[in-house]
């Protein structure tokens, strides 16, 4: 994808991924281009801003620009934070003495990013820095979950008004070395999700072992059944990763997951999130 400005990434199509060449290194950014930024991702979901190398200070600052800097507890977040930076995420297999973590699985499955918070609490916006490459594999796979609302078969939204999902962080399987001190009570969200600021409507669907309920708390079916036919409609967004590439992410318009494949080969990202208040 053929990198755009920054004033041209809020006018183009909706494109996930879209490739933003910067005029400057992200620390400098001034306040009228921060804001062509926030129109940016808002307007396409996934904005990769390439040759941005940014140490884990340098993150943190930015990513508190955009809202408040989560903090997860260890057990939410993968159990390898980075040194002295608790908001930060190690994702990857390397450990921060540089150690290979042996068979990584973490994310390799479709997911939202947040979805174990709250209504209100789960506007999340995730900053991935790439720091090591593996030789192979590694990739992130992005599904458009604003675009597989608009393009579902109107008697299936028909279906799916009021109808809500319960997600119990205690059944996430990136969390099973989580303290049930560390585990936020469970939440219960619509499947028909309006964003807080757009206000366009994506689907919504974290995981659930209860599945998705229609209003009345009757069965209506999987999450697994609509994300399926979402990629076979759509298609997906697969980035592959070059060092200093920065990924912005608006959880609640797409879809992520790993797509796995680099074994034991070294790969690192820093993951930073910020919660945006939904009254922005």
């Amino acid at each position: 994808m053929k990198p755009v400005s920054l004033p041209n990434a809020r006018q183009v199509p909706r494109a996930l991924g879209i490739r933003v060449q910067l005029d400057r290194w992200i620390p400098e950014l001034s306040d009228d281009e921060f804001r062509d930024l926030v129109a940016a991702l808002e307007r396409h979901g996934v904005v990769c801003l390439p040759g941005q190398p940014v140490t884990p200070a340098e993150l943190r600052a930015f990513v508190a620009r955009w809202g408040s800097v989560v903090e997860l507890p260890p057990g939410l977040a993968l159990s390898n934070p980075e040194p002295g930076f608790p908001s930060i995420t190690r994702v990857g297999n390397l450990r921060p003495d540089g150690s290979i973590i042996p068979s990584v699985k973490f994310a390799e499955y479709w997911h939202h990013d947040g979805d174990f918070w709250s209504p209100g609490q789960n506007y999340i916006l995730n900053f991935l820095s790439s720091v090591r490459v593996p030789e192979k594999g590694g990739n992130t796979g992005f599904l458009d979950m604003r675009a597989a609302f608009e393009t579902l078969d109107p008697s299936v939204r028909s279906e799916l008004e009021g109808a809500f999902i319960w997600v119990r962080a205690s059944e996430i399987s990136d969390f099973k070395r989580a303290t049930p001190e560390e585990l936020p009570p469970d939440a219960r969200h619509p499947v028909l999700l309006p964003h807080p600021v757009s206000g366009r409507i994506a689907l919504y669907l974290p995981d659930s072992s209860s599945g998705i309920q229609r209003k009345d708390g009757s069965a209506w079916g999987t999450v697994e059944s609509l994300i399926d036919a979402a990629v076979a409609r759509l298609g997906i967004y697969e980035h592959v990763w070059t060092p200093g590439d920065l990924v912005l992410m608006d959880n609640l318009q797409v879809m992520h997951r790993g797509m796995g494949g680099y074994g034991d080969h070294p790969r690192l990202l820093y993951r930073c999130q910020a919660r945006v208040p939904v009254s922005r």
